[in-house]
């Protein structure tokens, strides 16, 4: 019968237009809504983390669910908060483990967390009725952090006895890729607690012992001699014939190809700024500026364009930094500027098709208890709006997080961080539209140790599905009650059936009332058997 929950569940999945084959990510929207199970979710570039967060949001809606991101442009693509604005964390505090200043009762210096953090009214109540916290971009997450959001959760709540005060956690993100930003007097202080700068280093990660899920299906790349060479550089297990593969493109480089829907990918902000500087002034055309329209509670971090006025010529290349299927643009997409107007904007695809661009508005959301619908809602507090295009001869590894591009130059030889190789290749379709400036060489790829080790430790298939039979059952019984009260007595009946055959009814709060219904129908079918 646990098949028979597992066929149900998946057949409402395939009424959410959901490809059942790709079983990991079937597997993590299972436990994120049939469960209070936490988990960590990780998988190589373009293989759909941000696309499973968006189908998370758009389905989970009997959750009680908080979204947030360590960073302001982060926080705004997963359309939530950033971690400091919602615990009102003050980013130039540090916390270390067994800070006074995160007790529940005055210690040394007469505070504790309440006049730490000093949370209102509402986002107590938000707090306090949260089921799930989604994190997405996790391994830009400072070590620290982890523990200060696992005790604030832990004493809000008053369940100081469960890791995030009995909250589901799902901790989305890539260790591979861009790591948290720790200054070295910082870490001089961390590194006497902590042994990695990661948040899998924290105490609250190793205390929750989240279930380990890996995407595994690339979408982004489609040559599987370049998704190889991918996936042996993000593990640190790359040889001298892949990076000769990759350094054999550098004898195509030549600026013009900045001409040519190419765009040059850095590690230096420098660089990037004298690039875009350079090809502007290139073009005799006249200059249109474009201020943008800020409104209400809208901090300038969460801007996704530095500087937010927007400076452009006929010319122009650039690129979209928004999503908008109606209009034939997607976030990465590179183009050129071939009409400028006040309130529009036309740019030539690389396909050659001529798009009418109109300003489009991000927007900064608080969440808040809504005491009649007994859910917790987001309300938009403040607004940004700007065309959703940005200068895109050339853009930095750490902008181009979450992009694709057909074609792409990489000036990565100087990369001074670990990861930064690895997100600048991968943000290519394939190799034929890769370009490298200058040759690397095998101390310009950076991987982070802790990661490699870290990675090890994805969960077991048989593990999981543990996990989801019981998930599922628990999840059942509220189907099992709405078929009842429809009339639908045979579904309802078949769904306990199932239900009790793999999970213990007395755990559950209303097993009661479950087993009374149950009864109730086995009496009705005995009436009608005896009728007939």
């Amino acid at each position: 019968m646990s098949e028979y929950l597992k066929n149900f569940f998946h057949q409402e999945l395939e009424k959410q237009g959901l490809d059942l084959s790709n079983v990991p990510f079937i597997q993590a929207l299972e436990l994120a809504l049939s469960s209070d199970r936490s988990f960590f979710l990780t998988g190589k570039a373009g293989t759909g983390k941000t696309t499973f967060l968006h189908t998370l949001r758009r389905i989970g809606i009997h959750k009680n669910m908080v979204v947030l991101a360590p960073t302001g442009v982060a926080a705004v693509n997963a359309k939530g908060k950033t971690i400091h604005s919602f615990f009102k964390i003050d980013p130039r505090q540090l916390f270390l483990p067994g800070d006074p200043r995160l007790q529940a009762r005055p210690g040394k210096g007469n505070f504790s967390i309440y006049d730490t953090f000093q949370l209102n009214k509402s986002r107590i109540s938000v707090i306090r009725r949260l089921d799930t916290l989604v994190i997405d971009e996790v391994s830009m997450l400072r070590v620290e952090l982890l523990d200060v959001i696992d005790q604030i959760l832990r004493v809000y709540r008053k369940k100081t006895h469960l890791p995030f005060g009995g909250v589901q956690m799902i901790l989305i993100g890539d260790p591979f890729q861009l790591p948290p930003v720790v200054k070295s007097p910082e870490w001089e202080i961390l590194s006497k607690y902590y042994g990695t700068r990661f948040f899998y280093g924290s105490f609250a990660f190793k205390t929750l012992q989240p279930i380990h899920l890996e995407l595994q299906k690339i979408y982004r790349q489609e040559d599987e001699a370049f998704k190889g060479i991918l996936n042996r550089i993000r593990e640190n297990r790359h040889d001298i014939t892949d990076i000769q593969t990759l350094n054999a493109t550098a004898k195509r480089y030549d600026f013009s190809l900045l001409d040519q829907g190419y765009i040059l990918i850095g590690t230096h902000n420098t660089t990037i700024s004298t690039v875009n500087e350079k090809k502007l002034k290139e073009l005799n055309t006249k200059e249109w500026v474009y201020p943008a329209t800020v409104r209400d509670n809208f901090p300038a971090q969460m801007a996704p364009f530095d500087p937010i006025d927007l400076t452009l010529k006929k010319g122009a290349q650039v690129i979209f930094m928004r999503n908008n299927p109606e209009k034939r643009y997607y976030n990465g997409m590179i183009g050129k500027v071939t009409g400028l107007k006040d309130n529009k904007i036309e740019v030539e695809t690389p396909e050659g098709f001529i798009l009418e661009v109109e300003r489009e508005v991000w927007e900064n959301v608080e969440y808040v208890y809504d005491e009649e619908k007994e859910q917790v809602v987001s309300e938009v507090i403040g607004s940004f709006t700007q065309f959703p295009l940005k200068l895109a001869w050339a853009i930095t590894v750490h902008k181009s997080q979450g992009l694709t591009f057909q074609r792409a130059i990489l000036d990565i030889n100087r990369s001074f961080e670990s990861g930064q190789v690895y997100v600048a290749l991968s943000r290519c379709t394939s190799l034929d539209g890769l370009v490298i400036k200058s040759p690397i060489y095998a101390n310009s790829v950076k991987t982070d140790p802790d990661s490699v080790l870290f990675s090890h430790q994805r969960s077991a298939e048989k593990l999981v599905e543990q996990e989801l039979i019981q998930a599922r059952a628990f999840a059942a019984a509220r189907y099992a009650f709405l078929a009842f009260r429809k009339g639908e007595y045979p579904k309802a009946k078949e769904l306990l059936e199932a239900i009790l055959e793999v999970h213990d009814i007395t755990i559950y709060p209303k097993w009661q009332q479950f087993l009374k219904i149950k009864a109730r129908m086995e009496q009705k079918n005995a009436i009608e058997n005896r009728l007939n």
